[in-house]
């Protein structure tokens, strides 16, 4: 029908409109030139379209790009600041700002314990028992697997010092330095590309293997105990093995004051700092850049820019605490506010409607005839209404509505649908006006009978049958589901 292709071309419209809006914002500031330029981007175009002001789409991403920015000589953050208007669900928060710390202190650990346990071993004596010799084998293959362990994280110490000083080396070509990373950090993990989840999974994988390690060692040292103390018991003369328990209590005392530093915290926090300073490396290519992910209503972007320091050379500059630029001078800001284009909403709310039908007279049998009688133009309806629309980040947004409702009249309880156009106001879209077409159900009089004819008494009912009419309705509606402050 002419009013339902009317709605889906309005329908069609809102949603090429959302879609042209939902797209990623790119910002590129010109640190030199203090010229800043907005791009709006869509998968697969890194550069984008020239937009006159910044707009993003709802959860769509915010990229920040400092170019003619000197990371040896200038240190910057990003700051974001956002309003929710309304309840949303949440999403991953990405702020690329290159934190780096002081790597941690190592030395040799197990390796020091070299002798302690001999690999090899007579069988005869207390080791002659299949129980203890099992837990002595044990307690080897524990230590082999602790000292496995300490060479994998002096790779991981060597890596994150070659990490570092290819990523304060001004001399060295951009891809240099991302190749050479490449390669220690896959060298590492033993693959050419290295994801981020290669690091959780080398942290889980690394604490799994201490902590086995740890608890097995522990396990066979009482089992071994146990079989040594038993045999000595009975053979209070010399025998093969004999003062062995001392080198396992030796063994296992000098474990314990190890795994003061050397436990799943140093393993963790070491790979952390080199998935730190490799991402850096590989994210930043020497140009700050930073993102966010626009799932709030409003944001303002804040670009801080601090001068580093000379260290005690006077020539290079010093190490920045990134986690507290404040303490540094600051050069300049640059600040920018973002109106987040809203993605379809969809929220639902309750109220009245008032449809209109051309067809409203009422049918009566009057001395026997058949009588029409004027009726309402307009029914009030209970209506209950599903409302979308693209948020705009004004006090008023405009959108679509669907709606069912019940007349209020007790002679009348025949259902009315609704579909039009809808406008919402207040920063929470608490209140809502709605207008479109309706469809509902009119009386209209039997088949074969019309207005005059007559009736056989005059206490006949009309025959009266219900038929299927497009009409206009007007309506308002309260939200009353949870939303943001």
């Amino acid at each position: 029908m002419k009013t339902s292709r009317i709605y889906l071309i309005l329908c069609c419209i809102m949603a090429v409109s959302v879609s042209a809006q939902a797209q990623s914002l790119r910002i590129v500031y010109d640190f030199i030139q203090d010229d800043i330029k907005y791009y709006r981007t869509k998968p697969g175009d890194a550069i984008g379209k020239e937009i006159g002001s910044p707009i993003v789409g709802r959860n769509k991403l915010v990229t920040v790009e400092v170019v003619n920015f000197n990371k040896f000589v200038y240190a910057a953050n990003a700051t974001y600041t956002s309003k929710v208007v309304e309840s949303q669900s949440d999403i991953g928060f990405l702020d690329i700002v290159s934190p780096l710390i002081n790597p941690l202190g190592s030395g040799s650990f197990f390796t020091s314990l070299g002798g302690n346990l001999p690999e090899e071993i007579g069988r005869g004596g207390v080791l002659s028992t299949r129980g203890a010799s099992s837990a002595y084998d044990d307690i080897l293959n524990s230590y082999k697997q602790l000292t496995q362990l300490e060479s994998s994280m002096k790779s991981v110490e060597y890596a994150i010092q070659k990490l570092n000083k290819l990523k304060y080396n001004p001399y060295l070509p951009t891809d240099t330095i991302v190749n050479m990373s490449n390669y220690i950090v896959g060298q590492i993990f033993n693959k050419p590309v290295v994801n981020p989840s290669d690091f959780s999974a080398v942290i889980v994988s690394m604490n799994k293997d201490y902590g086995n390690s740890i608890a097995n060692l522990k396990t066979a040292s009482v089992a071994f105990l146990r079989e040594y103390n038993d045999y000595a018991s009975r053979n209070t003369e010399a025998f093969e093995g004999r003062g062995l328990d001392q080198v396992v209590r030796n063994f296992n005392s000098e474990v314990q004051e190890i795994s003061k530093t050397f436990n799943p915290d140093y393993i963790t926090n070491q790979i952390d700092y080199l998935e730190t300073v490799y991402t850096s490396i590989m994210a930043t290519r020497f140009v700050f850049n930073s993102s966010h992910a626009a799932k709030d209503d409003e944001i303002e972007l804040m670009l801080n820019f601090y001068k580093i320091p000379l260290g005690d050379d006077g020539q290079s500059p010093t190490t920045p605490d990134l986690n507290n630029l404040t303490s540094l001078p600051k050069v300049k800001d640059k600040k920018v506010s973002i109106v987040v284009k809203g993605d379809m909403k969809v929220t639902t709310s309750i109220g009245l409607a008032f449809p209109r039908f051309e067809t409203s007279d009422d049918f009566i049998n009057k001395d026997s005839f058949i009588v029409s009688q004027p009726g309402g133009k307009y029914s009030p309806n209970l209506a209950a209404y599903v409302n979308f629309y693209p948020y705009t980040g004004r006090t008023v947004n405009l959108g679509g509505t669907f709606g069912v409702g019940v007349p209020l009249q007790s002679e009348n309880r025949n259902v009315n649908m609704f579909m039009g156009l809808t406008a919402l106001f207040g920063s929470d879209s608490r209140v809502s006006l709605h207008g479109g077409f309706s469809l509902g159900q009119v009386k209209q009089l039997g088949e074969g009978y019309e207005v005059g004819d007559k009736l056989l008494s005059t206490s006949q009912e009309v025959p009266i049958r219900n038929i299927w009419e497009w009409g206009s309705f007007v309506g308002i509606s309260f939200n009353i589901s949870k939303t943001g402050n």
